[in-house]
């Protein structure tokens, strides 16, 4: 029989680190009588049992059918309900063989612990109100960081700041509706409580739009921001592409045309993740495949978050490059092969660079990070380096209980101006409230947390 998220009366178990050869693996375990289940294929298993809170003993794993060894261990016991979880919990450190692994997830449920489902520690903790429905997110958002951006934006909401947000904001609608609740029981109350006044409705849907509109950079640093490098054939786009790469991902030769398509990879300037594209050069094509290149490399550019353009410094400015820059003014420019006695100095707004021996590579990386600065709801400061920023949800479901608390409190102001009776706009407020309750987990249905956990991977 299938068992699912809501059966929280079964002991589990299950690896909490990447399968594969490594020093270490750990073995997770939680639930009811897990830590005397764990001391069953223990060879101490008195010691176990006994242990005080975040305390560590050491022993080996047993088969508890056969009594053989598996593996020296280190146990570490977290008791209910101070652990992480809120609940008994046992982790192995294990050697990391994966023969090891496997023996002994195989020995714990021989024990009677049943495998994880994905997330389900983490659902645990949910349901034992050690994290909320944004902090559980936010941790699987820790474990995909990719880059250093992504990794703090994801801490500070495992943090608890966007949920005391969250709470305040729904905490405030609640007391609206409560006052406006108990009117409605009185027929001699007449008239909207005295705090539920449009300006006041108007401020709360201001700051939840504000959030809403938070994810089209809290987005940003999961996906990364799409920076195309564009120029005119032998600009060095390719050159440069390799070098901000840091390997030779790209094809440089001398020959015009040899890159006919775009190629793209993910790197980390000051902490912003970026998925760098390098294009084929801009040009009159000669041929259907490079001018099916070409009209790939200028729709890339349009759509992309930030343009570096390259211009060759010994053959100078071309019309070509003119055009391009008047489409795009925003572009980055580059003024590459300084390192080349026959190129001019770079005109003003262009950076010198030589995308053959990484001089003036600084200036331009701080220059992008400062473009892409408001990208990421960050204040660009001197220096070209982004200053701290405010919170900002990441979760496309986030998002959308957002704007569906937006849209009810902008049908309550409305209906407030009109005179509308006490119970619509009950119900308008309780939309909002409830659709604010689902993001952080106070209102939310079976299938809606199975859709969150689900997601994690196993032991987590």
């Amino acid at each position: 029989m299938q068992r699912s998220y809501l059966d929280s009366s079964a002991p589990i178990a299950a690896l909490a680190t990447p399968p594969g050869p490594s020093a270490l693996a750990v073995l997770r375990a939680a639930g009811p009588g897990s830590i005397e289940l764990a001391a069953s294929c223990f060879s101490r298993p008195r010691a176990l049992a006994s242990a005080r809170h975040r305390e560590l003993v050491h022993g080996r794993l047993l088969d508890p059918a056969t009594g053989e060894e598996i593996d020296e261990i280190l146990a570490a016991v977290f008791r209910a309900p101070r652990g992480p979880i809120g609940e008994d919990c046992v982790e192995l450190s294990l050697h990391g063989s994966p023969a090891v692994a496997r023996r002994a997830l195989a020995a714990l449920e021989a024990a009677g612990f049943a495998p994880a489902l994905p997330g389900e520690f983490s659902f645990r903790a949910f349901l034992n109100g050690k994290l909320d429905l944004v902090e559980a997110e936010a941790l699987r958002e820790l474990v995909d960081a990719g880059s250093e951006g992504a990794r703090a934006e994801a801490l500070r909401r495992l943090g608890g700041g966007l949920s005391a947000r969250l709470a305040a904001l729904r905490s405030g609608l609640v007391g609206l509706l409560a006052e406006l609740e108990a009117r409605l029981d009185y027929d001699e109350e007449e008239g909207a409580p005295a705090g539920l006044e449009a300006r006041s409705l108007g401020a709360l849907r201001a700051e939840v739009e504000a959030l809403a509109a938070s994810y089209a950079a809290g987005r940003l640093y999961e996906s990364g921001a799409r920076v195309v490098v564009a120029g005119r054939p032998n600009a060095g786009k390719s050159s440069l592409f390799n070098l901000l790469l840091r390997e030779e991902r790209s094809i440089v030769a001398g020959e015009p045309g040899t890159t006919r398509d775009w190629i793209e990879a993910g790197i980390e300037v000051e902490g912003l993740p970026i998925r760098l594209v390098d294009t084929a050069g801009l040009r009159e094509a000669e041929g259907e495949a490079e001018a099916a290149g070409v009209a790939r490399s200028r729709d890339l550019a349009a759509r992309a978050e930030a343009v570096i353009y390259v211009v060759d410094s010994v053959a100078g400015l071309a019309p070509e490059d003119e055009a391009f820059l008047a489409a795009r003014p925003d572009a980055i420019r580059a003024w590459n092969k300084v390192d080349d006695p026959r190129g001019g100095p770079a005109p003003e707004p262009f950076l010198p660079l030589s995308a053959a021996t990484g001089a003036g590579l600084p200036a331009l990386a701080a220059a992008l990070a400062e473009a892409l600065a408001p990208r990421f709801g960050r204040a660009a400061v001197p220096g070209g380096r982004a200053g701290e920023e405010a919170l900002r949800v990441a979760s496309s479901r986030q998002k959308l209980l957002l704007d569906r608390a937006a849209a009810a409190l902008a049908a309550a102001e409305r209906g407030l101006g009109r005179g509308a009776a006490l119970d619509a706009l009950a119900l308008d407020l309780r939309e909002a409230a409830d659709a604010l309750g689902e993001i952080t987990g106070e209102v939310a249905s079976e299938e809606v947390l199975e859709a969150v956990f689900s997601r994690f991977c196993l032991g987590k």
